[in-house]
């Protein structure tokens, strides 16, 4: 198993071989639950599910991307992710996690276009360090005892925040969020479509991995923390006018969204969550693509001069209300499937969330439809190349693909 990871990581050069090879690898790691003594596990479908994703999101990367060393830099990532995924250890969850840094501060620092990117790799940098060093704090105070990468052990409440805020920083939950919609905003289409669809989900699976351990605390906080989070950042996506920092903060609003769905530390919580991970993997994605689409034919990013979609092009316009009408959980998506199940669950522990998640659905409902007006009306022409809405069709295939959720019923 390792001798075909290794010629994987041969192919690093060339971008379709490399996504051939880690498709095949992909598919014998299913088959061999574990190798080179225990060193990585797949334990669980959740991060099975997860690799698939991010296979199809650097498939989605090569086949778009031009710059042969951003693509480079995806692969490293994505081996990264995977990596992160599958291991049996603490220690090595936590180099992974951090190591995910390295790749986006160089896409953002070589390939972002205005001079603000020193400013968000700074946020990044500092974010990163303050919320991961007391995690090493953790690591040592338990005697190293935390071999696998499950916690289930008694933990204070204090400790246990210590040890949640490395993976709150990557959630990215409210309060710790800064960077996320600075680095989109400086960083290139591909490096943004990669920090949505997968450095946010390191940070969720990781947070997965620590809930056993919350079993045992009151968790009522990150409640609180993750209602501030929705309701705040939707409002936040309302009075944006640069459509990416729109996409960014939506991505903050989702992943609050998943944090108060994870809490409920029950069966149906954890598969849900789960779905709004790769509905929010698969829909950011490609919301963020069709915005660089947008903004690499007519270089800007301004919601009000987004009128030109639909005129120019048809099937821009229609893919666009497509994905951003997922974006707001419209069914039969799997973000609607999703939230439908966060929200049964809500309500079976507390009548009262349910006012809290309505003001979030109406707000963050009015964004989306707010994005898809702006880009269907109005008389611009702006030449679109048509030939590239061929690549997000795989993505939109598995955003609606609601069929493979048998392989947890």
């Amino acid at each position: 198993m390792l001798e075909f990871f290794f010629i994987t990581l041969m192919w690093m050069l060339k971008p379709v071989y490399f996504l051939f090879f880690i498709m095949l690898f992909s598919i014998m790691m299913f088959n061999n639950c574990s190798w080179t003594g225990l060193f990585m596990v797949v334990d669980s479908y959740t991060f099975i599910l997860l690799v698939i994703m991010s296979i199809f999101i650097l498939g989605m990367v090569v086949i778009s991307e031009k710059n042969n060393n951003l693509l480079i830099l995806s692969e490293i990532l994505i081996v990264i992710c995977i990596l992160f995924f599958i291991p049996s250890n603490m220690m090595m969850l936590y180099m992974f996690f951090e190591l995910s840094m390295f790749p986006i501060l160089v896409m953002i620092l070589g390939y972002g276009s205005q001079i603000e990117k020193i400013n968000s790799s700074y946020y990044l940098m500092f974010y990163a360090a303050f919320c991961s060093f007391p995690f090493l704090f953790v690591y040592f105070k338990s005697d190293f005892n935390l071999v696998f990468a499950y916690f289930n052990f008694f933990i204070s409440w204090e400790m246990f925040f210590i040890l949640s805020l490395s993976f709150m920083m990557k959630f990215p939950i409210y309060f710790l969020h800064l960077w996320l919609p600075k680095a989109h905003v400086e960083a290139p289409t591909t490096a943004s479509m990669l920090l949505a669809g997968l450095l946010l989900k390191l940070g969720t699976a990781g947070f997965l991995r620590i809930l056993s351990s919350m079993n045992f605390i009151h968790n009522n906080v990150w409640i609180i923390i993750s209602f501030l989070g929705m309701i705040l950042g939707s409002f936040c996506c309302v009075f944006q006018s640069d459509s990416k920092s729109l996409a960014a903060y939506s991505s903050v609003t989702h992943m609050s969204f998943l944090l108060l769905s994870l809490i409920f530390i029950s069966m149906s919580s954890k598969i849900s969550s789960l779905m709004l991970m790769l509905a929010h993997g698969y829909t950011s994605t490609l919301m963020f693509y069709l915005i660089g689409e947008f903004y690499h034919t007519s270089s800007s990013r301004m919601i009000y001069f987004m009128n030109s979609f639909f005129s120019s092009s048809m099937i821009m316009g229609i893919l666009f209300a497509v994905v951003f009408l997922s974006n707001s959980g419209v069914p039969p998506s799997l973000s609607f499937l999703s939230e439908f199940m966060v929200i049964s669950n809500s309500m079976m522990i507390m009548k009262s969330m349910f006012i809290m998640i309505f003001i979030y659905f109406v707000v963050s409902f009015y964004y989306s439809l707010f994005l898809i007006m702006s880009s269907l009306m109005g008389k611009n022409f702006i030449n679109m190349n048509n030939w590239n809405v061929g690549f997000s069709s795989p993505l939109v295939l598995m955003m609606y693909n609601i069929f493979w959720l048998s392989l947890f019923y």
